[in-house]
């Protein structure tokens, strides 16, 4: 009875102590051998009281009736381990869709369809598509907040620490817009028979149009020394903008959305 006593005491033992947490001891063997930070909390690329410039390609996503290229000048400045500010200007070219260019697209169905141009030249007069969202972006300039909540660690074959920023950024802005003008040619025989216009490269200018913006982000950038760093991101601008969608014309908001990827440069 006794051995039986001794044994489940053992059990209920064993028990408790596999129920408890784990828990992080920096010195195990309380020989106090570790002198720095342990690696997983040692921040080697602070970025608190740093500035940084960033070069970023940017193409847009989501696309519907226009794609975008273009660039992206961005300053940072960390006030905090965690947040800081930007300002960034971007400039970017359009390009108008295979959804709005082919036989079959939106413009096609206005110059071939039931009541297209080319069997009532009387439509000829506007073929452009009637849909939201369609105006170009052609110049961005933002001021925004930037937060770092998580840095983070990954081993590379036990021999390289990647030393990794996520990031989530919103702010206010203005950028330009360019609407692109679709001509029917004389006596249209065609669906494609028609010219564009307004959609050359620096048409429309870097702010023309303008319009007051929302912007919101999240991003990552990889340390590679102190003074460079990878850096990617998604991107959207958001504003109110109007259309009429049946009923007369309703306030709604327009959304373009893009990936940004380049390099950012520690500046002191």
């Amino acid at each position: 009875m006794r051995n039986a006593w001794v044994t489940l005491s053992l059990l209920l033992a064993a028990s408790s102590a596999a129920a408890q947490p784990p828990r992080y001891d920096d010195d195990p063997f309380g020989d106090a051998d570790f002198k720095d930070a342990p690696l997983i909390l040692d921040v080697s690329y602070p970025t608190r009281g740093r500035g940084q410039l960033s070069l970023l390609f940017t193409s847009s996503v989501i696309d519907k009736y226009t794609t975008h290229l273009g660039g992206t000048l961005q300053l940072d400045y960390h006030f905090t381990r965690t947040l800081g500010a930007a300002l960034a200007v971007g400039f970017l070219h359009g390009q108008l869709t295979n959804i709005v260019t082919d036989d079959a697209g939106i413009i096609g169905n206005k110059m071939r369809g039931q009541n297209g141009c080319v069997n009532n030249p009387a439509n000829c007069a506007n073929i452009n598509p009637n849909v939201p969202d369609y105006n170009q972006i052609t110049g961005v300039i933002d001021a925004l907040a930037v937060w770092s909540p998580l840095y983070g660690k990954i081993n590379v074959v036990s021999e390289i620490d990647v030393n990794l920023q996520a990031f989530v950024l919103g702010g206010l802005g203005a950028n330009g817009t360019r609407r692109v003008e679709a001509t029917a040619k004389p006596n249209p025989r065609a669906a494609n028979d028609y010219t564009l216009s307004g959609g050359e490269f620096f048409a429309g200018g870097f702010m023309s149009d303008p319009k007051f913006h929302f912007t919101i982000g999240v991003g990552l950038q990889v340390f590679f020394a102190h003074f460079i760093a990878l850096r990617v991101e998604t991107r959207g601008i958001l504003f109110p903008d109007t259309f009429d969608f049946g009923a007369g014309d309703e306030t709604y908001l327009s959304q373009y959305w893009f990936f940004q990827a380049g390099l950012g440069f520690i500046l002191f």
